[in-house]
């Protein structure tokens, strides 16, 4: 009889997230590459949880970090076990908010070695129909995620990707080192790592493309199926607490007038970095 292949499902839920985890589980289970083995290496600061004794549900401690710590920094701590994550076939990755609505078949969602696949991305739902123009690359030249505007072909969501173990954790090698060269200068790019990913696949041709479908987050609305989709945050803990982040009165002055500046801003500034960048044939770092 030939033995599954199989996947470790990288899961971090550090402090309030780890509220999401048993939809994810449950869902997961459920739906997700029925034909897979599937093993789910939890990081996390919670003692006991649901499954946390399921023996394909392996638990590893992670100290929860203030914002944006944790997501910035998730390739590293995933690369501190890369003797034990190479074993498996296949890695994958997502966002803890995330559940699965429908059956998602190896076919339709794994890297295809055929096509000399090693990765897989999900378009961002709310970036992949618009100009590259106005995608938001991070356009910071000091920063090694830096992408001028005359450059970058798609934009692929941060909240989940994977690939082969030995593809993807070759990728998060190099991810996790330019990360932390940026940090080294003081540097924290504008989406995180999603900021760094777009910046990678420039030029790239070993990744599987999949459509928004296949992560689609909370607040969009865009024509087709949802596979596999977002949790609100909201309904489980203050988010903006937790991120540090304060919001102005919405009915003042001020902030209208921020408001109309930053939406000037938003569709002047991009056409004249392209022209620039255009005209300097500058290159991403």
């Amino acid at each position: 009889m030939k033995q599954k292949q199989t996947i470790g499902i990288l899961y971090i839920a550090t402090g309030p997230y780890i509220a999401f985890w048993d939809r994810f589980f449950d869902t997961f289970e459920e739906y997700f590459l029925p034909n897979t083995e599937k093993h789910y290496i939890v990081f996390t600061d919670a003692q006991e949880f649901y499954q946390s004794a399921n023996e394909r549900v392996h638990v590893k401690y992670l100290k929860s970090e203030p914002w944006p710590l944790p997501t910035l920094m998730k390739f590293h701590t995933f690369l501190e076990y890369r003797d034990e994550l190479s074993k498996y076939d296949y890695l994958y990755q997502s966002n803890a908010n995330i559940i699965c609505l429908k059956e998602v078949k190896e076919e339709e969602f794994l890297p295809r070695k055929e096509k000399g696949e090693k990765l897989m991305f999900t378009l961002h739902p709310g970036y992949y129909q618009k100009r590259r123009i106005f995608r938001p690359y991070d356009r910071n030249r000091k920063s090694l995620a830096y992408v001028p505007y005359n450059c970058g072909n798609t934009f692929v969501f941060g909240a989940m990707n994977g690939g082969t173990a030995e593809g993807y954790l070759a990728f998060i090698e190099h991810m996790d080192a330019r990360i932390v060269e940026d940090l080294k200068k003081g540097i924290i790019a504008k989406w995180h790592d999603e900021s760094h990913i777009n910046h990678d696949i420039i030029g790239r041709n070993d990744y599987r493309l999949l459509p928004p479908a296949f992560c689609y987050p909370v607040g969009f609305e865009i024509p087709g199926d949802k596979i596999i989709t977002g949790v609100e945050k909201k309904t489980v803990f203050d988010v903006d607490a937790f991120k540090g982040v304060y919001h102005e009165n919405e009915q003042g002055l001020r902030y209208q007038c921020k408001r109309l500046s930053k939406g000037i801003k938003f569709l002047l500034v991009p056409c004249l970095g392209w022209l620039r960048d255009s005209v300097l044939c500058r290159k991403p770092n």
